[in-house]
């Protein structure tokens, strides 16, 4: 899926990134390869992500689905050569697939502003103050 970010980035992520790095496909750089359903943008395989590793409930942040302020992202577009979002209008959908085969996860968005109308909306101050459901 980012196949160009990691050809660009891969090194200087390696040298300053002391988390695990994760890719979705074969790569000559050394990255572990992630076995998970992506839908189709990094933000759907990040939830992905979290289910595979045992997330029961899932609190979205900065998922617009949409442009916003005429931005696709929050830090701008990507630089020439890079992915920058051309398929951002299919995204809702994709995370309504994500949330049919995955029914028992609670998600929540507290996204401000969203496309996304497939997970309850909730403001995030009221998420962050309630008790702990476990």
């Amino acid at each position: 899926m980012d196949k160009a970010w990691w050809e660009k980035y891969a090194a200087e992520a390696k040298a300053n990134f002391c988390g695990e790095l994760l890719t979705l496909s074969a790569n000559p750089f050394g990255i572990k390869t992630a076995r998970i359903e992506h839908y189709r943008n990094s933000g759907g395989g990040a939830v992905s992500l979290a289910i595979a590793r045992g997330a029961k409930r899932i609190i979205l942040l900065g998922y617009d689905m949409q442009k916003t302020n005429g931005q696709s992202h929050w830090h701008g577009d990507h630089p020439k050569g890079l992915g920058s979002a051309g398929k951002i209008a299919e995204w809702p959908s994709e995370f309504e697939r994500l949330k049919r085969y995955n029914p028992t996860i609670e998600i929540i968005n507290c996204t401000r502003e969203t496309a996304l109308t497939c997970f309850a909306r909730r403001p995030l101050e009221e998420v962050l103050n309630e008790p702990d459901p476990a």
